[in-house]
């Protein structure tokens, strides 16, 4: 019976089977990936409007690329799990369910975060350089391992923030692939739309509850609006932020992980 324990050795050359058997995929994932974003900021060059290719949009363009390229390979990242002939090939690879999943998080996850960043440099430096030869602007190509230095283009606080949406939303679409025997991607897609549904509607059903006013300083501090001027203002215990914030900032991916894992160990079984 094999050996669920880590092996070394055994997980070094699983890792390099893989790498192997699958480095046109990944090298066509990037190309495509690469083409994307020549098509994309080829079109903006050709607009006239030269604020385009500003720090704050090269971060846009940066994240809107990331979200969507990073979250569709995930979603097919155990795919081979809904091929009834694939998926037995696979199962019975001598590597414990571990060094499987850890080994698809490095080149799906790590791997790609590393590629994609270095990938989008290039791109963006030789468009950022053409845009202020056309236009006559002095805009910097912006350092993706800097992000904090430009302007958030989502929300407020620093944009790495914008970090903490992504790579829960790439662990929904792992375990999605890992759970659903077919259309993981497409069941990943409509549950985060429906997830963001959700979302919306709670918002709204708390705005209507909540007194006239407003948040003030985050979420953590509610001003209450008074019609006589004297306005109240009400702090969330700084514990329970704390809490909520470690929790969300945190905890929801390596919980995704874990079931992904999980799931894969039953498959296994």
């Amino acid at each position: 019976m094999l050996s669920q324990t880590v092996q070394v050795n055994r997980a070094f050359l699983f890792f390099r089977k893989y790498a192997f058997e699958n480095k046109k995929a990944y090298l066509f994932l990037f190309l495509a990936i690469a083409a994307f974003l020549v098509l994309w900021l080829g079109v903006q060059l050709g607009f006239t409007n030269p604020n385009l290719f500003n720090e704050r949009g090269q971060v846009a363009y940066y994240f809107v690329t990331l979200f969507l390229s990073g979250c569709l390979s995930a979603g097919v990242l155990f795919s081979e799990l809904g091929v009834k002939p694939r998926a037995i090939s696979y199962l019975l690879t001598p590597a414990s369910t571990t060094e499987k999943f850890v080994c698809k998080l490095f080149f799906g996850v790590l791997v790609f975060f590393v590629v994609y960043s270095v990938l989008f440099s290039a791109v963006d430096f030789v468009a950022v350089t053409l845009a202020n030869r056309k236009f006559g602007t002095q805009w910097q190509v912006i350092n993706v391992f800097q992000l904090n230095k430009y302007q958030n283009p989502f929300l407020d606080g620093p944009v790495t923030d914008t970090f903490y949406l992504y790579f829960p939303a790439q662990a929904l679409f792992i375990l999605a692939s890992i759970y659903f025997n077919k259309h993981g991607l497409f069941k990943a897609i409509v549950g985060m739309g429906l997830l963001w549904v959700c979302f919306i509607v709670v918002f709204l059903l708390v705005r209507q509850v909540l007194p006239p006013g407003g948040f003030n300083k985050g979420f953590s501090t509610f001003e209450v609006m008074d019609a006589s001027g004297d306005n109240k203002v009400v702090t969330v215990s700084a514990w329970l932020m704390v809490v909520v914030i470690v929790f969300f900032k945190f905890c929801i991916t390596p919980l995704l992980w874990t079931a992904s894992y999980f799931r894969l160990k039953e498959k296994e079984l």
